[in-house]
């Protein structure tokens, strides 16, 4: 089978959404795979969004012309940009069959950073998925947030080979606590690096690392890490922390379980389906407490949160993927 992915969300990018992608993308070898992305040939950016998310100013035409090259079997769109959205018209116009997939709190996002309306975004949400064979969403809650009639569950998975307790370097550490990821206000990261009585570190670069580094000057900042170069810097911590209260899965809370990390976090979606309360860490309104919690049955939670990563593989993930594509 020949499958075209349009993604507005693609390399050099560097969020959840790409490294998806390319984790799923590598683990399938039985289809052909064409990925239709903002950087292909031809196509031109007319601006970009907050992230670098680039918004087409040929859409439609890059479109078209890469439908009528390849030829594809099946169409998935990643993304409600401006390559979504002309993949969804042709796809409809040619009669191909395509899902999509919902990755980002969109109106969550669109309210914090622009005080666009919810409802206005929601409205754009669901006219854009409403053609769609299925929508892809990562977990339950998230499911149960949108409501759609056509909705399926797609998790993630985390690569073990470079995740794992290896690394474990505490020494000195005891109390060190981490956030990994990007460093946007969307985050909540005033929330991380406001808790008192822990050593924190802070891993990542994005347009809020300066506002936070100018507001609090006892955080351990890395800026960039490599992907690769993370488990040694989740080795130096015992606690994951994630303040975020608008993510659709959170891929880093998998990756620092398969480091043996247990993890604090807010009682919200999609936390709430990913971490399984007083078993691989936990959940609740103030983030000192979870942690305190976890310090309290240390060796349980990390024992746990580490088998639970390690059930979570990108090749089950992939095929499910193709499933719901050829269902």
């Amino acid at each position: 089978m020949k499958i075209m992915l349009v993604t507005d969300a693609w390399k050099p990018q560097v969020n959840g959404v790409v490294y998806t992608l390319q984790n799923v993308i590598s683990n399938i070898t039985d289809h052909d795979i064409f990925i239709l992305h903002p950087k292909i040939e031809g196509a031109k950016t007319l601006f970009n969004l907050y992230y670098n998310i680039p918004i087409l100013k040929n859409p439609f035409e890059v479109v078209r012309r890469y439908l009528d090259q390849q030829k594809p079997d099946r169409v998935h769109i990643a993304t409600e940009g401006s390559l979504g959205v002309a993949a969804r018209y042709y796809c409809k116009k040619y009669n191909i069959k395509f899902n999509t997939s919902y990755h980002t709190q969109l109106a969550d996002y669109g309210w914090v950073l622009y005080k666009v309306p919810k409802i206005i975004t929601m409205a754009y949400i669901k006219w854009f998925h409403s053609t769609s064979s299925r929508v892809l969403v990562s977990t339950k809650s998230i499911e149960k947030q949108l409501k759609f009639k056509n909705s399926v569950i797609w998790g993630r998975g985390v690569d073990t080979s470079i995740f794992n307790n290896k690394d474990k370097s505490n020494s000195g550490n005891e109390n060190a606590i981490i956030f990994v990821g990007r460093v946007s206000k969307d985050k909540n990261l005033d929330d991380f690096c406001s808790i008192k009585g822990y050593n924190k570190i802070l891993v990542g670069d994005g347009p809020y690392l300066n506002t936070l580094k100018n507001k609090y000057s006892d955080v351990i900042y890395t800026g960039f890490v490599d992907h690769k170069e993370l488990p040694k810097w989740y080795g130096k911590a015992r606690v994951f922390v994630f303040p975020s209260k608008h993510d659709t899965y959170g891929l880093v809370i998998l990756e620092a379980m398969a480091c043996g990390l247990p993890v604090a976090a807010y009682d919200v979606p999609s936390p709430c389906d990913v971490i399984e309360n007083g078993v691989t860490g936990y959940l609740g309104d103030s983030l000192t407490e979870n942690i305190e919690k976890i310090f309290g049955k240390y060796n349980y939670l990390s024992k746990n949160a580490l088998e639970f990563a390690n059930s979570k593989s990108w090749k089950s993930i992939s095929d499910q993927f193709v499933s719901h594509l050829l269902n």
